[in-house]
């Protein structure tokens, strides 16, 4: 068993000799539990590295990794988890079924389109921006990424077009089963086999086929958004669609240190606020945020129909945003979220 840069996640695996590629398996300690995803058969020292933290649950995330589940659920006695499509073509006995933005032990499952078999899909665990994607793309030759050959996919196109969901997320990891698994940098790969790809337009998307997605954020910041940008593979400007039902608030009033930001109306009337005071607006509105406080904005919906708005920004990894009702600075390339007051010595806390 061989531990990773990710903290939990753990790999074994086998030379395929007629592959000419490793197959990988993985033990990952999650959040309220621990699983192995499309275990490969163990040896001693790995049944060892599990027996010693314990198992919860085997995950399989297409009908083809079944490998050596019924090893796993047996020895362990805990339930085989697949996608529902798959469940009933497997030997093994699936005791319960998954699918698309249900959570595993911290880690959501992503579905996947176009693939080998219907059930395909990956796992992504959103604070490491990792993902466990079975078969559904291989790592060869090594540091690179790419699909199954075209005559293995139901549709290579749509296979394309699902992997996008990878880049939308912002993977940087990428756990491949098959292949070389690439830390660090999996967004870059992944991107580069869909530009490699004829006859797709790959970063083309049209408004009605994103999936849009709420936090867990507190009413009224409970605005549903889609990721655009990173979605259709863009590295300077980043776009999202965002939608307002009545009462909904996009997020906090805010000004960016960085990066400049633009909205389109694309339908309803959202309520802006500003330094400049509060505006109703209406559909083929354009609204300039430059930076610093002169660009204050706050989005909401106070009409009786929902609102569609259409984000635009630079992308700056040294910009800082601040919330000005709340006196909080949010250092975007940490994470880091402070006081803005009051204001400290540089020297504080150094004697």
């Amino acid at each position: 068993m061989q531990p990773t840069i990710l903290p939990g996640v753990a790999t074994w695996s086998r030379w395929q000799a007629d592959r000419a590629m490793f197959f990988n398996a993985w033990f990952v300690a999650g959040e309220g539990g621990n699983m192995v995803v499309d275990p490969l058969e163990p040896d001693a020292e790995d049944l060892a590295f599990i027996d010693e933290r314990g198992l919860d649950a085997v995950v399989i995330t297409n009908r083809d990794h079944e490998r050596s589940a019924a090893l796993f659920a047996q020895r362990y006695n805990v339930p085989v988890i697949a996608a529902l499509p798959d469940a009933s073509e497997m030997a093994v006995t699936v005791t319960r079924t998954v699918a698309h933005g249900e959570t595993l032990f911290g880690w959501r499952v992503i579905g996947l389109d176009g693939f080998k078999t219907p059930g395909e899909f990956a796992l992504f665990h959103r604070a490491s921006r990792s993902a466990i994607t079975g078969d559904a793309f291989w790592g060869v030759p090594a540091g690179a990424v790419r699909l199954m050959p075209d005559e293995k996919l139901e549709d290579p196109a749509r296979a394309a077009l699902s992997a996008r969901q990878l880049l939308a997320l912002g993977v940087r990891h990428l756990l491949v089963g098959d292949g070389m698994p690439i830390f660090n940098g999996a967004w870059d790969a992944l991107l580069d086999m869909l530009d490699a790809r004829n006859g797709v337009l790959t970063r083309r998307v049209n408004l009605d086929e994103l999936t849009l997605a709420s936090d867990d954020a507190p009413a009224p910041y409970t605005g549903a958004a889609a990721e655009v940008g990173r979605l259709l593979g863009a590295t300077r400007l980043g776009y999202a669609l965002g939608v307002l039902e009545r009462g909904e608030v996009y997020c906090p009033n805010h000004w960016h240190t960085q990066e400049e930001e633009a909205f389109v109306v694309w339908s309803g009337t959202p309520t802006l606020r500003t330094p400049q005071g509060t505006f109703v607006l209406r559909p083929g509105d354009v609204i300039a945020f430059p930076t610093g406080e002169r660009g204050a904005h706050r989005i909401s919906n106070e009409g009786d129909t929902s609102c569609v708005v259409l984000m635009f920004a630079n992308i700056d990894a040294g910009d800082v945003c601040h919330y000005p009702d709340s006196r909080k600075l949010l250092v975007e390339k940490t994470g880091t979220i402070v006081r803005s007051e009051p204001e400290l010595d540089y020297f504080e806390g150094e004697r």
